[in-house]
């Protein structure tokens, strides 16, 4: 347990049994007593929201940093400007529990999501931003040739269960006081052979990452 929210479970215990022993010298009649123990009970009780302040702005931060990981890209090369990707899932996952393999045209793959954040009062008792990966696609460096170029996408997105948040946001429009902000966002990255790249959520969008060497060169030499 966090030592500063233990620290807030101790003196909440603490000032409950002050005030519990200032009503029971009250009951009996001995008001120096009962003074006595309700000043140390308010030193308590604001030891306790000084605590507690502190414990909410830390929490706060690690909450609005924290950062889900996504998926991990595997690149491997087939041919000139064409690569296989394979997508890792972290485990445990319901949705995607098997890697996904993908062949792509170009020289850059690119990720399409839809994401929803959600306040920032939200983000601190626990409601992470919610994503649904869409679209994974190639593209490719030169204009013309991405014009003259049959394109190559796949579409991710499977069987939709029950009724999901997207959905929700759809049917309650704006009806939604913890949801801030709704929208697509894509990351495009250079694909070579051997690359390792990992895409993570924070609240504030998507990141991606080089996982190894080989896609470090590739981000370098970008």
């Amino acid at each position: 347990m966090n030592p500063l929210g233990f620290l807030c479970i101790v003196l909440g215990v603490l000032f409950v049994a002050l005030f519990a022993l200032s009503l029971n010298r009250i009951k009996r009649r001995k008001i120096i007593g009962s003074a006595l123990y309700g000043l140390q009970g308010i030193v308590v009780f604001l030891l306790l929201i000084v605590a507690l302040l502190i414990f909410s702005n830390l929490n706060t931060y690690k909450r609005l940093t924290h950062e889900n990981e996504i998926v991990d890209v595997l690149v491997r090369k087939l041919a000139r400007q064409k690569f296989q990707l394979v997508l890792i899932y972290p485990q445990p996952d319901a949705i995607n529990s098997e890697p996904e393999y993908y062949s792509l045209y170009g020289d850059e793959w690119q990720l399409d999501t839809r994401i929803i954040k959600w306040k920032s009062w939200a983000n601190v008792i626990g409601m992470d931003s919610y994503y649904q990966l869409e679209r994974l696609s190639g593209r490719y460096a030169n204009i013309e040739q991405a014009n003259d170029s049959p394109p190559s996408a796949h579409q991710l997105t499977g069987e939709q269960k029950g009724l999901s948040i997207w959905k929700l946001k759809n049917l309650m429009k704006s009806n939604m006081p913890f949801l801030d902000a709704y929208y697509g966002q894509s990351i495009f990255v250079p694909m070579r052979d051997g690359a390792k790249f990992r895409v993570s959520l924070s609240q504030a969008g998507l990141v991606v990452r080089p996982v190894n060497e080989s896609a470090t060169q590739a981000l370098d030499a970008w």
